[in-house]
């Protein structure tokens, strides 16, 4: 989930995946979990490699899939998505709930639950989270997705108080809920990372610091961080004051952060991972073991140009190095794991009006157009006046599976434009904060689906958005994901996202590379490990080790 946010955005080794992440519209499952013979081993311990260090577990403001992970495996919202990835009454800290005739008020009602230290989980603490979501101070890049609420975007604007805000706790067990309109997704976006519950005294004790090891959190979910040694490795271990304790079988995750592609393969093989994510140079050596599994996930890789950068704030340039890359190639020989090429932005499998939306919209350019963007790049530096390009900053990740991408897409330029880009490999966490600061040109980036609608990938453009480190801008843009957000008429706010993502694709602030597939290797053994290929990626709640693991 996605997203995802997700930034779900940037190219690591993740747990599942070749190349990490912010699904489409089916959930899987450990594929082997069906037996009702199987019976849990004595000792419940799941051993992963997470890939990366968790830029930030403050729920409010992270906007990352490593770090969702972590977060939705230790909190836990007022619904918690089931396996089948639905929301049903009593999932989470919402025992019950009544919504209005007219899909405005919200009254959910909690259950008896703790928080990890041993304090009443209350209603407070979710008016409390969702409010510090929405404070300016906060500066919360997600702080979008609670705009749902009445006042809500007035008040992380400035142009209203907290007390403003449609969500107020009546009493420790009722939390009211007033929306700006009916919304019918919003239930289900309460089990989203930025509605996730904050105790603020633990948030007023360790202030910058909250979430930044395992003694300045406090938890509501299935476990605990119980060990993080940064750049190492996190341990995580149940939560014995988890409301929902007897159904989670797992005693510890043990989750490494390791980048080596070969190290992470010799550490499966020598019996050291449960499941990794295949490697691109791996796929062929293991596509036909009965362990290795691919699925589709509703995520849209692409360069991100920085549009206030004095090249690419020319649009004939950000076109000219969209066109030049050979994505069927890029998929083929590199990615292996059932990626396949985008030439638009949002992919398949999210529905629109009568079907797919991307079916519905169809491609907006011709893939390794070379011809087209030879000449686009001509146009480019004759109107930007300038005869030789300067140093162009092209920033990915430093895991390998990030370098050998960011090579494959320096080689295309070369190849195709006879241009070179200076490549910047960067930890994680550097990556967001320079993504954030527009301290790159190029940036290697994705988005993964917050939830199951176009509006996830759409409203990531607006002016000013959260998430918009692209820095791109367009009124007429800007005004159809207003129109898009303001009626209920579904044909009408699919018919404005279309024309928006056309202007996209016009405009082209980023250019799309490919919709991402899962590869993965995973123990027959290892049971109920849900993937959701929207919003989170991984739940652990139900997984467990089944008979002898070793």
């Amino acid at each position: 989930m996605r997203k995802r946010i997700l930034v779900l955005a940037l190219a690591v080794l993740f747990i599942l995946s070749s190349v990490l992440f912010v699904g489409c519209s089916k959930q899987s499952t450990s594929p082997t979990d069906k037996s009702s013979e199987s019976q849990p081993a004595d000792e419940q311990v799941l051993n992963i490699n997470l890939g990366e260090e968790p830029p930030n577990l403050d729920p409010q403001l992270a906007t990352d899939t490593v770090s969702f992970d972590i977060l939705n495996a230790t909190l836990e919202g007022l619904v918690r998505l089931n396996k089948d990835g639905r929301v049903e009454k009593g999932s989470g800290l919402a025992l019950d709930w009544e919504i209005s005739d007219d899909g405005l008020r919200y009254v959910f009602h909690l259950r008896d639950a703790k928080w990890s230290d041993g304090t009443p989980i209350t209603a407070h603490d979710f008016e409390y989270a969702w409010k510090r979501a929405l404070a300016p101070e906060t500066a919360s890049q997600y702080a979008y997705m609670l705009y749902y609420i009445k006042n809500a975007e007035a008040y992380n604007s400035g142009k209203a108080k907290a007390e403003d805000v449609g969500v107020k706790a009546l009493d420790d067990k009722t939390l009211e809920v007033i929306l700006e309109k009916p919304a019918p997704q919003f239930l289900g976006l309460t089990s989203f990372i930025t509605y996730l519950p904050a105790q603020k005294a633990a948030v007023e004790k360790y202030g910058d610091k909250y979430g930044s090891s395992p003694d300045t959190m406090v938890y509501s979910g299935p476990f605990i961080v119980k060990e993080w040694n940064h750049e190492q490795n996190i341990v995580l271990e149940k939560n014995p004051n988890y409301w929902d304790k007897d159904n989670v079988k797992l005693e510890r995750i043990n989750m490494d952060m390791l980048k080596d592609e070969n190290a992470i393969v010799q550490k499966y093989e020598a019996g050291e991972y449960d499941s990794i994510g295949v490697p691109g140079q791996y796929i062929d050596k293991y596509k036909d073991d009965p362990n290795f599994h691919q699925m589709a996930t509703a995520t849209t890789w692409y360069l991100q140009f920085n549009n206030k950068s004095k090249i690419f704030s020319n649009v004939n340039m950000r076109k000219a190095f969209t066109y030049a890359v050979d994505r069927k190639a890029f998929v083929d020989n590199i990615l292996k794991n059932g990626s396949i090429p985008a030439l638009s932005f949002v992919p398949p499998g999210i529905p629109g009006e009568k079907e797919e939306f991307r079916k519905e919209g169809g491609d907006f350019f011709k893939d390794n157009d070379v011809a087209k963007a030879k000449e686009l790049l001509a146009k480019g530096m004759q109107e930007l006046g300038i005869d030789k390009l300067p140093k162009i900053k092209f920033v990915g990740g430093d895991s390998d599976a990030a370098k050998k991408h960011t090579q494959a897409l320096q080689e295309f330029w070369n190849k195709n434009l006879g241009v070179s880009v200076d490549i910047v490999n960067v930890a994680f966490k550097v990556r967001l904060d320079m993504m954030d600061k527009g301290d790159y040109d190029i940036v290697y980036a994705g988005w993964a689906a917050d939830y199951n609608d176009p509006m996830t990938f759409m409203d990531l453009w607006v002016t000013g958005g959260g998430n918009n480190t692209a820095f791109y801008s367009n009124p007429k843009y800007d005004e159809l994901i207003k129109k898009a957000n303001s009626t209920n008429d579904n044909a009408v706010r699919m018919q404005a996202m279309h024309e928006a993502e056309k202007i996209l694709m016009e405009d082209m602030p980023i250019g799309p590379l490919y919709f991402a597939g899962r590869a993965y290797l995973q123990r027959p053994y290892v049971k109920d490990w849900v993937r959701f290929p929207v919003g989170v990626d991984n739940e652990w709640k139900w997984t467990y080790i089944e008979g002898k693991n070793k």
